[in-house]
């Protein structure tokens, strides 16, 4: 009887502890692609749409909260976005709302708007606003190049880890 019970208990502590090492591979090797756009000159402000891929290269299935996310220029914060406006294809979303990652495979295209005010462009500096517009219009030289900062969590059975990135691209 102490030999089957040293077993388990043996067996269990190495499922944890495999569980754990894949998890925390997955935090550091998970890839996010980002893609991002102008969509229109508004009102408001500007809107730019934001597309994410999420890959998980690993063998650990992942589930991860919905990202917030920042968008700035030259260290300045332009917007920040909202978790209502975070469309989730059906495949990777969860019956909870959160992101679920197959092992080994990605998320599809998650799209998000921005409106970026325009207070928070003339913040930024007073040329940024005509770059945009000159961009949206087709007749600009060199793209704007804009931060985009996304924390989530990846969660698992065993405890939750943050999960940061930071992506500069082109609109």
């Amino acid at each position: 009887m102490r030999t089957a019970s040293k077993i388990l208990i043996g067996g269990v502590i190495f499922y944890l502890g495999k569980h754990v090492y894949s998890l925390n591979r997955a935090k550091n090797k998970i890839a996010t692609d980002v893609g991002g756009r102008l969509h229109k000159l508004g009102m408001e402000g500007v809107e730019v749409a934001l597309k994410f891929n999420i890959k998980n290269p690993t063998s650990a299935s992942i589930k991860m909260t919905a990202p917030l996310i920042k968008l700035s220029y030259n260290g300045k914060i332009l917007a920040t976005s909202s978790i209502t406006r975070l469309e989730i294809p059906e495949d990777a979303r969860s019956a909870s709302g959160k992101i679920k990652i197959k092992p080994e495979s990605e998320t599809g295209f998650i799209t998000t708007r921005m409106l970026i005010p325009y207070l928070s462009l003339l913040g930024a500096g007073a040329n940024l606003l005509q770059r945009l517009k000159a961009t949206l219009e087709g007749s600009v030289d060199t793209p704007v190049l804009l931060q985009v900062a996304t924390t989530s969590h990846v969660q698992s059975a065993i405890g939750t880890f943050p999960y940061d990135d930071l992506v500069t691209i082109e609109v």
